[in-house]
């Protein structure tokens, strides 16, 4: 079926079925949310004074990857807003009020357990217009968000559960505050609020299965929000369940000059909460902290409520310091290589390890930022691509464990920035000096971030590819930007030494196009804004500082950039101008991602190196064979040795009449005898015979 059309029923129940499945016999998978990596570039650490805020989706499993818009919309007084519950499945929920992207398929979809509302709040006169995924990403005033999930000290459960407390998850709480925000500081408090009234449960590895949730695990429960907005402004959220019911939470506003990284642990320490410009937190968070004793000295929020990363999680896992730790020294180190910082102390709830956020040693660039996210420790210690785990070819990928590492319980695999388990990834940018309709640029990559290609699009346009808002994990389809980018990285596991250099240089390629397209869309669209400067005044400047004038008409969108209108009008044609490009750009990616996979596929078939020499019709092949050093490895110099000893012991055997005595031809003895002994009596051994004899 191709992306644009609904799965089938069918699809839905093996979908459904094999998910629960899955639930069942792969703990590991449960570890969903809690393997995100989320980073944060202030305004005068980037290259071009944007605020950059990046995710990458972890999740594994059953995931959603269609990134939707739900539209800005006035409600009635007196409207309530549902809540749902939110999960790690398809369809994530079913909301048909917000958007025609949430109404159910049929009525499966509408019969799914997670398809109603869980609870209801008081619903604001108007909500922003946004984009969502899994979380949410970022709305059309460009308030942008990259999520991360924490150990916590504190579990809860949803309302819908005899012992649940809690109303929110960090998905709908994200969500909430992109439909009623403008700027990080209202977010990050809105969030807050509405946790602490509503009550707030996190982790949403359950998959969707509603069975009663003990309320007491931890290692899941805490979330982190990184928020940048149209001010400039870069702030780190922290939620985790109170210890009776409500919600803990902190948020604190990052250095403009910085860089933040957040990888599955809290990192705000102490607090100043009389500068509310700079620090913020739920009502007596300090005298919660006293009361029951958890910090050893002065308020330190980590000490008091991240959970225990020497103690083990409900699955019965270590919570590893380095699974975290390595993680945030690489993104230091990376970025501030003069720092020096140490990658073996690995971090805790109670030592300092590393800073909250470092100084860039140069400005952080939007290639600089995709290469982090595609990183796998290359050229350390630590390189993921190295040694027998990484296999003859390189690869950087490790599966998730199961019997085998249940046996083997004291070891674990380093944990890269990209990883297999990768739904999607995303670099948001917020240029606080463009108008608004150009202000918040996504770049969005289906899949791990080292197999992908970043499309940019607008937080201001309304649509996207079909391939990109449309589509399901549980069907095969190339013509879902999903699938067609987890095919190129399951060829490239294949050789991923040899593959590497071909997707580098598509994603380069790719990217660049990219960033030709933002070009040309933008320069059209300040255009169209300029033509009314009293309602844009910014756009006149930004081209006057650029040194960029109006395209003439007949460059390519005459009635956008030849505009006389109102300011509506024309940043209705400013919008229109982005949307067209960003859209053409999304599904000239696309189709180069196909054609990238078909051509890995012809290029490493049958373990050869194969180059086209004539298209369609003949190719070279060159014999990749394996490394020296993996063949020592795995004993290939020894077969000759190992080969000769049984044979040697064999002929022995034979000498003394030992086993079967082959005769040639065999005797025919009828029914399955003489069967056996034709097998036997191989020509091989008839001619050892004739030697020994």
């Amino acid at each position: 079926p191709s992306s644009t059309s609904t799965p089938t029923l069918a699809a839905m129940r093996l979908s459904l079925a094999s998910g629960a499945l899955a639930a069942c016999v792969l703990a590991a998978s449960l570890r969903g949310a809690s393997a995100c990596t989320a980073i944060g570039v202030g305004r005068d650490a980037s290259d071009d004074g944007s605020v950059m805020v990046g995710h990458t989706d972890d999740s594994g499993g059953m995931g959603d990857p269609r990134v939707v818009r739900v539209p800005a919309r006035t409600w009635p007084e007196g409207s309530m807003r549902p809540v749902y519950l939110a999960i790690a499945d398809y369809p994530r929920m079913i909301a048909p009020e917000r958007t025609d992207a949430y109404a159910a398929a049929d009525e499966l979809q509408a019969n799914l357990s997670w398809a109603k509302p869980i609870g209801y709040i008081p619903q604001v006169v108007h909500t922003y217009a946004y984009w969502d995924i899994d979380y949410a990403l970022g709305n059309e005033h460009g308030l942008v968000m990259a999520e991360t999930t924490c150990s916590a000290r504190w579990g809860a459960a949803p309302v819908i559960f005899p012992n649940g407390t809690a109303l929110f998850g960090i998905e709908e709480l994200s969500k909430v505050a992109l439909e009623r925000c403008k700027t990080a500081k209202c977010a990050v408090s809105t969030m807050g609020a509405l946790a602490e009234q509503y009550g707030y449960a996190g982790g949403n590895g359950h998959l969707g299965r509603l069975q009663p949730w003990p309320g007491t695990q931890s290692d899941e429960e805490g979330e982190a929000m990184i928020v940048g907005d149209g001010d400039g402004e870069l702030w780190v959220f922290h939620v985790l369940p109170g210890p009776q019911g409500g919600a803990v939470w902190a948020a604190q506003r990052m250095p403009s000059d910085s860089v933040v990284v957040v990888a599955n642990m809290f990192i705000i320490r102490g607090m100043d909460l009389t500068d509310p410009d700079n620090f913020r937190a739920s009502q007596g968070i300090e005298e919660l902290a006293a009361k029951l004793g958890l910090c050893k000295g002065a308020f330190d929020f980590t000490e008091a409520f991240s959970g225990d990363f020497k103690a083990r999680n409900r699955f019965g896992e270590p919570i590893d310091a380095f699974y975290t730790g390595r993680r945030v020294w690489r993104v230091y180190d990376l970025l501030a290589p003069g720092l020096g910082l140490d990658p073996d102390l690995g971090v805790d709830q109670f030592d300092r390890t590393y800073p909250i956020a470092v100084r860039p040693d140069a400005p952080v660039s939007l290639e600089t930022f995709f290469a982090i996210f595609r990183d796998h420790f290359e050229g350390t210690d630590y390189d993921l691509t190295k040694g027998m785990a990484a296999g003859p070819y390189g690869s950087p990928n490790r599966w998730d464990g199961n019997q085998g590492e249940r046996e083997v319980n004291t070891g674990a695999w380093e944990r890269g920035i990209s990883i297999h388990r990768s739904i999607f990834s995303f670099v948001a940018q917020v240029r606080p000096h463009l108008p608004p309709e150009l202000r918040g640029l996504v770049w969005f990559g289906e899949d791990s971030p080292h197999a992908t290609c970043y499309v940019p699009f607008f937080l201001s346009q309304t649509s996207l590819p079909d391939a990109f808002t449309k589509g399901t994990m549980a069907v095969f389809d190339l013509e879902n930007a999903w699938w067609a980018a987890n095919s190129v990285k399951r060829i490239m596991d294949l050789n991923y030494n040899r593959s590497l250099p071909v997707v580098r240089e598509a994603q380069q390629a790719c990217e660049g196009a990219g960033r030709e397209a933002v070009r040309r869309a933008e320069a059209q669209a300040l255009s169209a804004l300029a033509a009314t400067a009293s309602a844009h005044p910014g756009a006149s400047g930004v081209l006057a500082a650029a040194g960029t004038t109006p395209l003439p008409p007949g460059a390519g969108m005459a009635s956008v950039v030849s505009f006389s209108g109102s300011a509506q009008e024309a940043s209705a044609a400013a919008i229109k101008a982005l949307s067209s490009a960003t859209t053409a750009n999304a599904k000239a990616a696309h189709a180069a991602w196909k054609e990238l996979f078909a051509r890995l596929m012809v290029k490493f078939r049958n373990g050869y190196d194969n180059e086209v020499v004539l298209e369609g019709s003949t190719i070279r092949e060159t014999c990749i064979g394996y490394p020296a050093w993996w063949l020592r490895a795995v004993g290939y110099g020894d077969w000759q040795q190992w080969t000769d000893s049984r044979a040697i012991a064999a002929r022995k055997r034979w000498h003394k009449g030992e086993g079967v005595t082959a005769e040639f031809p065999p005797k025919a003895t009828g029914g399955g005898g003489a069967v056996a002994a034709a097998a036997l009596a191989l020509p091989r051994l008839a001619a050892a015979a004739g030697e020994a004899a």
